[in-house]
């Protein structure tokens, strides 16, 4: 209880930031941060990670896309891209196509995405400023965690209680051609100097924003985008019970994993008290567990992880657990098939990791259990929830209530 009501604390002094700070007299705002400490203190509480970030995340996107939508009907009174929006660089700028600027910028010095450099909730400077930091601490922990279109996949993904189609013998080859369709978005948009993910292939064109349509070319892109969304979206994770688009389609999400060596945080499996019951593969979403990862013995799951917890939760051995990507680093030494010293992942739920001497002081135990990689990453994570949704959660509660309610947002 002291460590839970500890992070809640400093959790609390974020939420008041992001999400009090701009107006205190705003009940969407008080309701949205009660909800929000609530949730990361039933987190840390009963540390079911999994559970509580996918309300979160599955919530999000609902309001999200409400007060995204919301915002471009007061810009412009339109969710449709005209000419002069795009002409006078006034697109809100999208994570996804990072990776495909970085090039054309590199080699021209021209930001191939037409939004505002700054001064916007959605500038080209504050999102990539955001992405940095959230590289170098959670990296693809963010698809996970933050990503308000990742929602619409999860809750997809929840509807059925058992899947239809099975996944499993093919998370290889679907994270192959994830990398392939990143390195084809790359070279395409800088054979093109152009966004030509946003142009042709985003799902999520549908529940934000689309180019007009006038003429056959932009009628073609808007049946690819509502095609891609019920299929990869809607359709193909109601019935595998994965996050398709994310693992297979998004262009961030591959970029992110081969980025993930840099990252503060990692998945760890103790091949010692894994059983092999392939429990962790099935229910993970981002298709980064398969059979060779567990037979093998590698002890962390593939790069394309998420870190989303959903694999710990499954594991009927506590063999899975979050732990820092540098302690991984130091425990590895040749002629181990998983590179992990044995038992060194060995741990049970509650307490102090095995190998860790336990202090005798209640001071020590307080300290040496604030400092356990999960709560450090639920903690980490979790802020950056705060940050992304501190803006549209509350903006998105006022329009509800405006439209049910009556009168001034």
């Amino acid at each position: 209880m002291a460590v839970s009501l500890f992070f809640t604390a400093f959790m609390a002094m974020i939420v008041w930031f992001f999400g009090l700070s701009g107006d205190v007299s705003s009940p969407a705002r008080w309701l949205y941060s009660a909800a929000m400490l609530a949730v990361f203190f039933a987190m840390v509480r009963t540390r079911e990670y999994s559970r509580w970030r996918r309300a979160f995340i599955v919530s999000f996107a609902f309001f999200f896309t409400v007060s995204f939508i919301g915002i471009l009907q007061d810009e412009r009174g339109s969710m449709a891209l005209s000419q002069s929006t795009v002409a006078s660089a006034e697109v809100p700028f999208c994570q996804i196509v990072i990776p495909a600027i970085v090039a054309p910028f590199v080699l021209t010095g021209k930001v191939i995405f037409p939004a505002r450099m700054g001064g916007h909730f959605a500038s080209v400077t504050g999102m990539l400023l955001i992405w940095f930091i959230a590289t170098v601490t959670i990296g693809r922990g963010w698809c996970g965690w933050v990503c308000f279109y990742g929602g619409w996949e999860e809750g997809a993904s929840r509807v059925l209680k058992k899947r239809r189609i099975e996944t499993l013998s093919r998370n290889g080859d679907i994270r192959s051609a994830h990398y392939a369709f990143l390195g084809f978005i790359v070279l395409v948009s800088l054979g093109f100097m152009s966004s030509v993910y946003c142009e042709w292939f985003c799902p999520f064109k549908l529940v934000t924003e689309f180019a007009e349509v006038s003429d056959a070319e932009s009628l073609i892109a808007a049946v690819l985008f509502i095609g891609l969304f019920l299929g990869f979206v809607i359709v193909l994770p109601l019935l595998t019970k994965k996050r398709v688009q994310c693992g297979s389609l998004c262009p961030f999400g591959a970029f992110q994993s081969l980025l993930s060596p840099v990252s503060g945080f990692r998945i760890a499996i103790d091949a010692d008290s894994c059983v092999g019951c392939m429990e962790c593969a099935k229910a993970c979403p981002f298709f980064a567990i398969d059979k060779n990862t567990i037979d093998g013995k590698r002890g962390t799951p593939e790069r394309t992880c998420a870190l989303c917890g959903e694999c710990i939760a499954a594991c009927p051995t506590g063999a899975i657990r979050y732990e820092f990507a540098s302690v991984l680093r130091k425990r590895r030494r040749p002629g181990t098939a998983s590179g992990l010293l044995p038992g060194s992942l060995q741990a049970p739920r509650r307490g102090s990791p095995c190998g860790k001497p336990v202090p005798r002081t209640a001071i020590g135990r307080f300290v040496q259990s604030i400092l356990e990689p999960e709560y450090l990453f639920a903690f980490t994570a979790f802020t950056f929830s705060v940050m992304i949704s501190g803006k549209f959660v509350p903006d998105a509660l006022n329009r509800i209530a405006s439209l049910f309610l009556g009168g001034a947002r």
